[in-house]
């Protein structure tokens, strides 16, 4: 039995990390469903198309962001969620964990860091 590719959606509302962060999950193979650049937008197309992971920025404009994740998490309680943030300030990645998300990682990130966080999160 085949198994279904794992999909991705990268929630980022600057181009440039947007597009680094898909690049850098291609190069390994993976899939990506999508990226969006707020929270709306990634609502919709999750009810559209449900990934398996959801890379969220949660500095992203629209939605509350965190309110987002909440309710991304609440609609579809099989993808997991890894929050993207500007900084190592706690605040920030408790209220992200708070909210629902899975795993936080920093926007400052290696993308050997990435890449590992996003594959264990996958398997």
């Amino acid at each position: 039995m085949k198994s279904e590719p794992i999909s991705i959606l990268i929630v980022e509302q600057q181009p440039m990390m947007r597009t680094a962060l898909s690049a850098t999950l291609a190069s390994a193979g993976l899939n990506i469903l999508d990226e969006v650049t707020d929270g709306k937008q990634a609502l919709t197309l999750a009810s559209k198309r449900t990934p398996n992971l959801i890379l969220y920025s949660i500095r992203v404009p629209s939605l509350d962001d965190l309110k987002c994740i909440s309710t991304l998490r609440q609609e579809h309680p099989n993808t997991r969620i890894l929050a993207l943030v500007t900084g190592e300030f706690n605040g920030q990645i408790n209220a992200a964990l708070s909210y629902g998300a899975h795993k936080v990682l920093t926007k400052t990130a290696h993308r050997t860091e990435i890449l590992s966080m996003v594959q264990a999160m996958t398997q």
